[in-house]
């Protein structure tokens, strides 16, 4: 069994609460509220901050050449090749996430979002979730295992997510006035169902399928921090409502 499809066997209940999250019915909908939506990508474009930072540190202890290895690093699954294949990877991931940053800002300024009064603050759920993705990139093995991970789940879990709200968008009998609010919640959910957005996420999902698992201690360490990205996931959604 591929390693993505093991970690995929865990914790089923929160990959669906995580993927089908109310916030995603009422976006496919069109019923979600202006103000639970900023809420939302106010903290998702804080969390972009993080992301980039996680890319960053992965990017940095990546070893191009067999040469510029550390001492210590002794991953019997190292090649050239596929470092550079990392990085061609994380390089798409870490321009991708910058355009959405700026989406982001840009959504933000359009009405009825700039017009109401809600904090612009980052939300400690946020700051929780930033650590863990940085931490998990700083401390994992010399194969970056534990973040290429962490990269394909939350990936997978945003593309399965967006194509949840899509299918609900799809059984609507009739569109909704066309406002500039229901033109985004279309417009955010062609964003992350795109043919090449589903490509990447492929992409990530084969880079986790070469980790190396000869050591059989790994397998618990990759599965843990799938787990703890997972409630982090659930949780997440929940910030459109100000309930965390």
């Amino acid at each position: 069994m591929k390693l993505t499809d093991h970690l995929l066997s865990l914790e089923k209940e929160n990959f669906e609460k995580a993927t089908h999250h109310r916030f995603l019915t009422q976006v496919g909908l069109l019923q979600v509220e202006p103000q639970h939506l900023k809420s939302w990508l106010i903290q998702d474009r804080y969390y972009t901050g993080g992301y980039i930072k996680m890319m960053g540190v992965m990017l940095s202890r990546l070893p191009l050449y067999q040469d510029q290895r550390e001492i210590g690093d002794y991953d019997p699954s190292y090649s050239t090749e596929k470092a550079q294949n990392i990085v061609k990877v994380l390089t798409f991931a870490l321009s991708n996430v910058h355009r959405e940053a700026l989406f982001f800002t840009d959504i933000l300024s359009r009405q009825p979002y700039n017009q109401s009064h809600q904090s612009l603050s980052q939300k400690p759920w946020t700051c929780r979730y930033v650590d863990f993705v940085k931490k998990v990139a700083q401390e994992s093995g010399y194969d970056l295992g534990e973040a290429l991970v962490v990269l394909w789940a939350m990936e997978i879990i945003f593309f399965n997510a967006w194509k949840y709200a899509v299918s609900v968008h799809n059984t609507l009998d009739q569109q909704p006035a066309d406002s500039v609010h229901v033109k985004t919640c279309q417009e955010l959910m062609t964003n992350w169902t795109m043919p090449e957005f589903e490509t990447f996420v492929q992409q990530c999902e084969d880079l986790v399928n070469q980790i190396d698992l000869t050591d059989k201690r790994r397998v618990a360490s990759l599965e843990r921090v799938y787990r703890d990205l997972l409630a982090l996931e659930v949780n997440f959604w929940d910030m459109a409502y100000d309930s965390i």
